[in-house]
């Protein structure tokens, strides 16, 4: 029996002593009263935002980060815009899931296999440069992020990429420990070569697929462990987080469009269950409880079809902090229903918002701000930022985080589009049953989406009425009670602009008439009563009544948005 093996037995073991408590929650024996007090406190501290800073920002570029003050405050710089502002919480993703962007005593950092492969100079060999500039100083990406924080008592996670796939198209993360172990790869167990993966659309799967690891293999979770555990005994860190979204594929069964099995579930809590020993341990060690956190799908039935028994996860004490989805669909995500989870076990949730999820128009801070009232309206307890990289002061770390701030500040509100850009290769693993139950993926929040959430949408003549659903977190009929809102405009684009006179639209069932029509964008501009505005869902409907307005007899809506402004001063 491996040691991993033997830690295992005995995680089980303690896990059959109960400490009672309304939830029937479990806990590890070794972990004192004392320290489970005091995890129990530091996990519902206040994390306004959370800020993924991704790592390795500076050392991409030429002498970016071979100093402390270069990487900590130069023109690169990930860490330099954090100073006073909302950011309470800081999780560092050093690296992919077995190439690394600090040095370790179990695993490869890109600056090792840059050497060993002899890759391609630019970025690459900027990174080596830098990491071994560091080094060379008795530093890394890692310790610096720690000692940052800890001058501006800001709370510091390791966050780890559980099964990065983007060594599908990026050689330099392919470890030395992946290269000599084929059968490590999920594409082994199905058959899958590389050259193979080209052949597949960038939407299926085992297009990148082929290169993750698959965790039905026991040496995988081992390794991957160690790494866990050299960080956590290394750094003098507030906690770990385990990215199971980044990329949320585990087992076979998903690469064929498959749920996990039973089995496969009890195999990742396990996992889990290790996780939270390693972190048991290392606060143990130190006299510092050192929390655990995981970022999972946005829904319970998406969590178990990759493998993720989240609802055991929370009853058994595995999680102190959750963060929901990839934040590709900011405006729209399911995120009350796992909030309500979260809190039911005192385990605070934070939604994702990233800014691969808002794009074009909706990039702009008015489109920030509605996503974050949206999840601050659904319960949550701060907000995640995601691929948000400023290196000047950047008003998401000003604003985002204080819903009573945010709540008289300008907004965009819409629904997502589904346009290829957001699919690449982190689309989504859709089961069988999906068209049935007409659920939509929508680029990697799997499967969360119901098609009434989301853009384009065909208006048929044989209907009798379509709809999408828009929330909105704004109180926008109060607003106006209290004389506070300036305007709040409903627009609609269409994608044919003969059809502006063909279609009907009705906001939570009103009719809207007398629109300004934008003959040249297709767009329709109404002017509701602010009454007519909900706090949450609002459903806005269309029929076309004049078909033959369209050639096809068919329109399609490509844009849903509410435009708010509130008297400033």
């Amino acid at each position: 029996m491996s040691g991993w093996q033997i830690l295992a037995a005995g995680v089980l073991l303690g896990y059959l002593m109960t400490e009672g408590g309304e939830q029937g929650q479990l806990r590890i024996p070794e972990e004192s009263q004392e320290m489970a007090r005091m995890r129990s406190e530091a996990k519902q501290r206040i994390r306004r935002i959370i800020y993924n800073d991704d790592g390795c920002g500076p050392i991409w570029s030429k002498d970016g980060g071979n100093t402390p003050q270069r990487f900590l405050y130069g023109p690169h710089s990930r860490m330099g815009a954090v100073r006073g502002t909302q950011v309470d919480s800081v999780f560092i993703c050093s690296g992919a899931t077995h190439v690394l962007n600090h040095p370790s005593s179990v695993a490869e950092s890109y600056a090792d296999v840059v050497d060993r492969y002899d890759l391609p100079g630019g970025g690459f060999g900027h990174f080596r440069d830098n990491m071994r500039a560091l080094e060379a100083l008795g530093t890394d990406a890692i310790q610096l992020t720690v000692d940052f924080c800890r001058k501006r008592r800001i709370e510091v996670f390791y966050s780890y990429r559980i099964n990065d796939i983007h060594l599908a198209f990026l050689p330099v993360e392919r470890s030395t420990w992946w290269r000599e172990h084929p059968e490590y790869r999920m594409g082994t167990a199905a058959g899958i070569t590389e050259n193979d993966a080209s052949e597949y659309p960038a939407t299926d799967p085992r297009c990148w697929g082929w290169a993750s690891l698959n965790f039905e293999i026991p040496e995988v979770r081992e390794y991957l462990l160690s790494i866990i555990e050299d960080v956590a005994n290394r750094y003098d860190l507030d906690g770990v987080e385990i990215d199971y979204f980044r990329a949320p594929l585990f087992f076979l069964p998903n690469l064929e469009l498959e749920p996990a099995t039973k089995q496969q579930l009890d195999i990742l809590t396990d996992f889990q269950r290790q996780v939270r020993l390693i972190a048991v341990r290392a606060g143990e060690k130190r006299g510092r409880p050192m929390l655990v956190a995981a970022r999972v799908p946005t829904t319970v039935s998406r969590c178990q079809y990759v493998g993720i028994d989240i609802e055991r996860w929370l009853k058994e004490d595995l999680l102190d902090v959750m963060s929901l989805g990839g934040g590709y669909v900011p405006f729209s995500m399911p995120t009350a229903p796992m909030v309500k989870l979260g809190h039911r076990y005192e385990v605070p949730v934070y939604p994702v918002i990233s800014a691969s999820g808002l794009r074009g128009q909706y990039s702009a801070i008015e489109g920030w701000r509605a996503a974050a009232s949206n999840m601050w309206r659904a319960g949550a307890d701060g907000i995640y930022l995601f691929n948000h990289f400023p290196n000047k002061p950047s008003p998401q770390f000003q604003e985002l985080g204080d819903p009573q701030q945010l709540a008289t500040m300008d907004k965009l509100f819409a629904i997502e589009n589904d346009p290829a850009g957001y699919r690449g290769h982190y689309v989504s693993l859709v089961d069988s049953s999906a068209a049935v139950n007409d659920v939509h993926s929508y680029g990697a929040d799997i499967g969360t989406m119901p098609k009434s959430r989301l853009l384009p949408l065909t208006i048929d003549a044989s209907d009798n009425g379509t709809y999408v659903i828009l929330p909105i977190g704004d109180d926008i009929a109060a607003a106006a009670a209290d004389k506070t809102l300036d305007s709040a405009g409903l627009k609609v684009q269409l994608s044919d602009s003969e059809a502006l006179d063909a279609v009907e639209v009705r906001l939570n069932g009103k009719l809207l008439t007398e629109p300004d029509k934008d003959t040249e964008g297709g767009w329709l501009t109404f002017t509701p009563s602010p009454s007519w505005y909900r706090v949450g869902e609002n459903t806005v409907s269309f029929r076309l009544i004049h078909p033959e307005a369209d050639a096809d007899g068919s329109v399609q809506v490509s844009a849903v948005e509410v435009h708010v402004k509130y008297h400033q001063g």
